[in-house]
């Protein structure tokens, strides 16, 4: 996904147009889906770790500019008030506890008086927790004239390994105006003692019959400090629909607490089952109960009628067949009828997107779309219908529900009955850049897509890197936009994000990457062939089951209008990159499986590898490193020929009697080889 300061303002459709039959198809919402039954159980909050937080010792505690900042009132309602004239242009006041690492909470509450055409220009006032040295940091969002108290919060704000946490309650940008802090809050969040995450089945609780029966769960004990391990073990229990047990399987936690259970289900018949796990102490005492997760038994036939579904190995199925996904952000315009997107989508069309999202679209009914699918339909791409933000206090609701006042149920229901048999719209496009706080609700959205368009995908990107374990029951396809042009983050970023998604989810979820194709600020650029090609592969090869590029219109490619030829070559590069990866489609679907016995330049350049039944072998890598290295490669058996493929066009010749060969990378390079 991208993000929405990355947007300019987008007028969108609220016409509403006849349904065009002719690409409907007879999905019929009949199909059971399970998953989990409820969000998972939070993490509890410790106390107040603020020094004086409640300001009902004045300023004790705390770090500020006099000048700045003062105690209003007292007791219950002491306050800090930051006011003008001050002479520190970014005024903040810090409190003087240092966190260690971990994860926390903050919040207060915030009222501010000023001008607010000023204020929205020039900034706001938040609260902040900022890791040092890492100098990474969370905030609240921005407020703007409140004028009453309103409450703020952030969750999962990290301090990691090494830093030290300091809360201050600031300005973002000059300071205008008046604002006030009050019952300023920094706690520690405690996991739960028992997590339970279902690794498989992994495409909403649905095991097909041809697939395997044994359900695996990841476990994750964490008890209190003087809790005896040895006395606990964790339960996984199965029910049927009427509540009958009919298994228990006990389980001791290793000493790490972390192990994956394996439930036998071969021998139920068809049909749904509860699977809930209980963490219990000697005798059978339970002491803590995750969510359950609800597993549906389905015959291989019912595929058939899902218009998109995930394998085991988390590819995506879609057209009847698993594909690598390449998909585009469309940030352009709408149209009206099919004719209208004709000739985008022939010029879109010179590279093989298979997948698109539109935020043009997004505030019209569900017929509106349908114009866009068929016109997609030629070109062999398919549709994520974006529900973003689709809640009553966001920008971003449908003009149409706001001005009738209908709930954000109502609304994805229509959304979600009106999309289930157009076969383009293979899913949704749930969440874009949303901070763990909108998890919840979206959980909710995806159950009701799950009940009204059971044969279909949910979508969503992150970029809250200490939250992306919270959303991996919330969606199908996690998704992770690192932008890094314009950053201080090296390129490689883009394969250290991919990883720790696919970390976050065990491997058990498909994760797509969205690749820089935009210029993000003016300390940037638009971003070259090379680097397209570079980010792409990165993310490859560090698992991602497909990639999207923002974007194709607004703020993306269009920033380039002005010179028409400029943009065709920017687009043209895009083409080349993704052709390299489309041809290689076979390959990427293909199981990993060894090439290598050795790597010279093990850590540094990062490998993927796969053999295909025909005897030709694969090499996906690039450099981690923003320095040039040369990496010598031995294989597990000779090779004749490598030729460097993906976009190159290139052999070297291997040497040691065809069993080693090298190349030279330079900084942030991938090179995909094939071995013959």
């Amino acid at each position: 996904m991208v993000r929405l300061t990355s947007r300019v303002a987008i007028v969108f459709l609220v016409i509403s147009l006849p349904i065009i039959a002719t690409i409907r198809s007879a999905y019929g919402n009949e199909i059971a889906t399970g998953g989990l039954d409820a969000p998972e159980t939070g993490y509890t909050l410790g106390p107040n770790l603020l020094i004086n937080g409640d300001l009902r010792s004045g300023l004790q505690g705390w770090t500020l500019n006099p000048g700045c900042f003062s105690l209003d009132g007292s007791g219950d309602n002491a306050s800090l008030k930051l006011q003008e004239p001050c002479a520190e242009p970014y005024p903040s006041a810090k409190n003087n506890f240092k966190c260690p690492p971990g994860l926390y909470t903050i919040s207060a509450e915030i009222k501010t008086q000023t001008n607010i055409t000023v204020l929205k220009r020039l900034g706001g006032t938040q609260i902040k927790l900022l890791a040092v040295p890492a100098k990474k940091w969370a905030m609240t969002k921005v407020l703007v004239g409140t004028n009453d108290w309103s409450p703020v919060m952030k969750a999962h704000a990290a301090v990691a390994d090494g830093s030290v946490g300091i809360f201050s309650a600031n300005t973002v940008g000059p300071m205008a105006g008046t604002s006030w802090f009050r019952k300023l809050f920094l706690g520690r969040e405690i996991p739960p003692p028992l997590q339970t995450y279902l690794l498989y089945p992994n495409y909403r609780g649905m095991m097909f019959s041809d697939q395997s029966q044994v359900a695996r769960v990841a476990i994750d004990v964490k008890p209190s400090a003087d809790t005896n391990m040895a006395q606990l073990h964790v339960a996984i229990e199965v029910t049927d629909s009427s509540g009958k047990v009919l298994s228990t399987n006990r389980i001791s936690p290793p000493a790490n607490g972390s192990t994956v259970a394996t439930v036998d289900m071969g021998s139920l018949p068809p049909g749904q089952y509860r699977l809930q796990g209980y963490l219990e102490e000697s005798g059978g005492k339970k002491i803590f109960t995750p969510s359950s997760y609800t597993i549906v038994k389905v015959s291989s036939e019912t595929r058939a009628k899902l218009k998109a579904w995930i394998d085991p190995d988390n590819i995506i199925h879609m057209g009847g067949r698993p594909r690598f996904v390449i998909g585009l952000y469309d940030t352009t315009g709408f149209g009206l009828k099919p004719d209208s997107y004709a000739p985008r989508l022939t010029a879109i069309a010179k590279a093989p997107i298979n997948m698109m999202i539109n935020y043009y679209i997004a505030n019209g009914r569900a017929d509106v779309i349908h114009p866009y699918t068929q016109a997609m339909e030629p070109f062999g791409i398919f549709y994520l219908a974006t529900v973003s933000a689709f809640f009553p206090e966001m920008r971003a609701y449908p003009k149409w529900a706001a001005a009738g006042n209908v709930g954000a149920d109502d609304v994805m229901t229509q959304y979600a009955k009106g999309l289930a048999d157009d076969s383009r719209v293979v899913g949704y496009y749930t969440c874009d850049e949303c901070a763990a706080e909108r998890q919840p609700r979206t959980f909710h959205q995806y159950s009701l897509i799950k009940k009204y368009d059971p044969g279909s995908i949910a979508f969503a990107v992150e970029n809250f890197p200490n939250e992306y374990q919270f959303w991996r029951d919330t969606v199908d396809v996690l998704g992770v936009d690192p932008y890094v042009l314009g950053t201080h983050f090296p390129e490689s970023y883009v394969g250290d994000a991919t990883r720790n998604v696919i970390g976050a989810v065990h491997n058990a979820r498909p994760v797509w990457t969205v690749i820089q194709f935009f210029w993000l600020n003016w300390t940037s650029h638009f971003p070259t062939e090379q680097e397209v090609h570079d980010m792409s592969w990165m993310a490859i090869t560090e698992g991602a089951r497909g990639v999207f590029y923002w974007s194709y219109g607004l703020r993306g490619l269009d920033w380039g209008k002005r010179d028409p030829v400029l943009r065709q070559q920017r687009y043209d590069e895009l083409v080349n990159v993704t052709k390299g990866i489309s041809a290689l489609e076979p390959v990427l679907l293909a199981p990993d499986s060894q090439v290598l016995s050795a790597n010279s330049a093990t850590g540094t350049i990062i490998t993927k590898e796969k053999n295909m039944s025909g005897g030709s072998r694969y090499l996906i890598s690039y450099n981690h490193s923003d320095g040039t290295v040369t990496a010598s490669f031995t294989l597990q058996r000779p090779a004749h020929a490598v030729s460097v493929v993906g976009g190159e066009n290139r052999s070297i010749t291997p040497d040691q009697g065809g069993s080693q060969f090298k190349d030279t990378y330079a900084p942030f390079q991938a090179h995909v080889y094939k071995i013959d």
